[in-house]
């Protein structure tokens, strides 16, 4: 995984810094206007999994069990580098919250020798991606608004953890596996000023079968959806 890392890395720096940063500052019409340029992007939003949400409350005599879980969030920042005033390399690292959950048992059972417990679960998927955003308006001269495509790849990495409180004693287990995958999506974004940019940006994440489940689950692919807040310098 170390090594897949440091390639992303040396990649990102090939297509980079060969690029004449003292020729930047000469360009003055829209049909390069990012050529040159670097750019930060935060996105925040969701993730479309089947576990999202869901709320219970069991009773039985003398105790009671409630459980609540949640999930779905997605969350990323990255940097790019346009070498082409309608092309950039990007890498970025990202998060996906796949499930949330809490479970609280309290009553008097002695058939089970305890009066309660407490469970919770966090199972969360992060990746780090590589790739390249290609804008196809930025063909002609506008700059405004950029419309883009996207092609990402790298590990995706899932963490499971899970800890349990009964009565006086207290366990824990912790999983984190590694498979690989891509993310391939569209958005836009609208530049706003000469500096700040504001957009939306919604993709599907392509990823192989983890060895261990996290949470139940081998697999994660599926759509996410953020909105997307940046500037560029």
């Amino acid at each position: 995984m170390f090594r897949l890392i440091l390639f992303q890395l040396i990649f990102a720096t090939f297509l980079i810094f060969p690029q004449n940063f003292t020729e930047q500052n000469n360009i003055s019409d829209n049909s390069r206007y990012y050529e040159g340029k670097s750019g930060i992007d935060l996105n925040l939003g969701f993730y479309d999994n089947s576990n999202v949400t869901n709320t219970s409350i069991m009773t039985m005599i003398n105790s009671s069990e409630v459980t609540s879980s949640s999930g779905g969030f997605s969350g990323s920042i990255s940097y790019q580098y346009w070498f082409k005033n309608y092309l950039s390399v990007r890498i970025g690292i990202g998060a996906l919250v796949t499930n949330i959950e809490n479970k609280t048992y309290t009553g008097i059972e002695p058939i089970y020798n305890f009066t309660g417990y407490v469970t919770t679960e966090v199972a969360t998927v992060s990746s780090i991606l590589t790739g390249l955003n290609f804008y196809p308006l930025q063909l002609s001269d506008e700059k405004r608004f950029l419309p883009y495509i996207s092609f990402y790849a790298g590990p995706y990495i899932g963490v499971y953890n899970k800890s349990e409180v009964l009565n006086t004693s207290v366990t824990e287990v912790t999983i984190v596996e590694t498979t690989l995958g891509c993310r391939t999506g569209a958005g836009f974004s609208v530049l706003i000023g000469s500096i700040f940019k504001l957009g939306i940006d919604f993709g599907y994440n392509f990823m192989g079968d983890f060895d261990t489940p996290i949470a139940a689950k081998e697999n994660y692919s599926g759509p996410d959806y953020s909105m997307l807040f940046g500037f560029v310098f």
